[in-house]
């Protein structure tokens, strides 16, 4: 599949890599196809790229390299959608989004996104853990180090 994008230009995507949503991204529920691009120079930051919409990407992060701590439990609900045979195929990534005006960083550790990496099936998934919306990696000038910190 060839899909124009508005960040990468035209891209192939093998149909092994499509993602397909089974509980769409909130505010997006009319796009379920997606696939992932990683290896950009803006590491550890790889994009969710919407095969549907070529002008819909999201920034994502795995939240483990951020927050060792971040855990939670996956209802057996969003375990069948995503028919998940064993938990360590599940790729679990977050949501980030850049503030122009203010130059924050944030990213969403509540609603995760959940991907079964044996089937390609996702969703995101809004947890019962009590975890913030807005978890700020950078704000304005202020590293993640120095908010922990506080």
């Amino acid at each position: 599949m060839i899909v124009e994008t508005i960040n990468f230009g035209k891209i192939e995507v093998p149909e092994s890599k499509i993602i397909y949503l089974t509980e769409p991204i909130l505010g997006f529920e009319e796009y379920q196809r997606y696939t992932i691009i990683r290896g950009l120079e803006d590491e550890p930051f790889y994009w969710l790229q919407s095969l549907d919409e070529g002008e819909l990407a999201f920034i994502m992060i795995n939240p483990f390299q951020f927050f060792q701590d971040y855990s939670f439990n996956l209802p057996e609900r969003v375990k069948e959608k995503l028919a998940v045979k064993e938990d360590s195929d599940l790729l679990i990534n977050t949501i980030v989004v850049i503030d122009q005006e203010t130059g924050d960083i944030r990213t969403n550790l509540k609603a995760p996104v959940i991907i079964n990496g044996d089937n390609n099936k996702g969703a995101q998934v809004i947890l019962e853990e009590d975890y913030p919306t807005r978890f700020y990696l950078v704000k304005g000038e202020t590293a993640v180090e120095e908010r922990v910190s506080e």
